[in-house]
């Protein structure tokens, strides 16, 4: 058996990267920032809704307190 390649070939292969390589490790990047947008998009939503759940939940809480309060004074 006959080994056709060096080490130094091997070493060589593995450090650059072929005009191929180069096209698929941006597309994997450009997935990879879309995910992250996604992901954060949702977290946005999210934390949007939450905040207007609170203000919902104060005003409410504050119209509540306001009744409690008039039919106690009398």
């Amino acid at each position: 058996m006959e080994n056709s390649s060096l080490p130094s070939d091997v070493w060589n292969n593995t450090t650059t990267s072929a005009p191929e390589g180069g096209k698929i490790a941006s597309n994997l990047f450009w997935a990879g920032t879309l995910q992250l947008k996604v992901i954060y998009s949702i977290i946005a939503v999210i934390g949007i809704i939450d905040n207007l759940f609170v203000i919902i939940v104060f005003v409410f809480f504050t119209k509540i307190a306001d009744k409690v309060f008039t039919s106690h004074k009398m």
